[in-house]
């Protein structure tokens, strides 16, 4: 794939190095997407065409020096001095004319320094475009390739604290949860929640994802549901990843869940009476 080492099997072994959780998300999320199979060197060349990717390191003449000579092969000394549209104009060319390749663009413009350089929401469209939580079931390569990367996306959210436990059980509901799941998986929930009370310790949100993990709800509850109630709400609209309105005042929250787990209990609550 595109980035050599860095890409690879879906769940590769790549690791941002960027401090920001959210930009650190991005980078992960699209070494996926890329690593999947679900997004390809080619469509990010056409989401950021020669011209946008120097315009992005407008500021980072060796960088836009070192993606030249890989590329093109003009010496070091005159790519770190031609300007941000001569150096788009000759990479468009370099492309065109079969000289690089989208993927050997891809491995040279790292993983990191994408979401460094370039517009987070014009990199989220990259991510989100062809609506992929919208794959028919029937296409079960596809479906599988798409349920894999939402459940990378809500694993990477909650890692990079852009989302809490307790935003994905009240974003999916308790009563999506208790007519979708069967009725093994809630009894795993009940366990879960006896076990904490045998300690006198607090059923949370973090504990019933830790028990049912996206991975696992992503095998009941419809990847439709789990994209426009917990992520298109609760990570893109909330961190900046898509338009909002200026009176949004939605606010990224911290990875603290209330003692109370209301929800958790909720679900348990309700589990208990199926």
């Amino acid at each position: 794939m595109a980035d050599g080492n860095q890409n690879g099997p879906a769940q590769s072994s790549f690791v941002s190095n960027l401090k920001d959780g959210r930009q650190r998300f991005l980078s992960h999320v699209i070494q996926h997407a890329l690593a999947c199979g679900r997004r390809s060197p080619d469509d990010f060349i056409r989401h950021f065409p020669p011209s946008a990717i120097m315009e992005g390191l407008k500021d980072q003449a060796q960088l836009r020096g070192r993606l030249l000579v890989m590329a093109t092969g003009v010496k070091e000394k005159i790519a770190v001095r031609k300007s941000v549209t001569s150096a788009g104009e000759d990479l468009q060319i370099a492309l065109d004319e079969g000289a690089t390749t989208a993927e050997a663009v891809l491995t040279l413009f790292e993983a990191d320094d994408r979401v460094r350089y370039l517009d987070p929401q014009r990199l989220w469209s990259f991510i989100v475009e062809g609506e992929f939580w919208n794959v028919a079931a029937s296409k079960k390569d596809d479906f599988e390739r798409c349920k894999d990367h939402l459940a990378f996306i809500l694993d990477r959210a909650l890692e990079d604290k852009l989302l809490t436990h307790r935003d994905v059980v009240e974003g999916v509901t308790v009563g999506e949860l208790v007519m979708r799941l069967p009725k093994g998986e809630l009894h795993k929930i009940i366990e879960g929640a006896l076990a904490n009370s045998h300690r006198n310790a607090p059923f949370t949100e973090s504990d019933l994802l830790g028990t049912m993990p996206p991975a696992t709800l992503l095998k009941y509850v419809p990847l439709p549901h789990l994209w426009s109630a917990v992520v298109a709400s609760k990570v893109a609209a909330v961190h900046g990843f898509v338009p909002r309105d200026d009176d949004d005042e939605a606010e990224a929250g911290d990875d603290e869940i209330d003692t109370d787990g209301a929800a958790a209990h909720k679900v348990t609550a309700a589990a208990a009476k199926d």
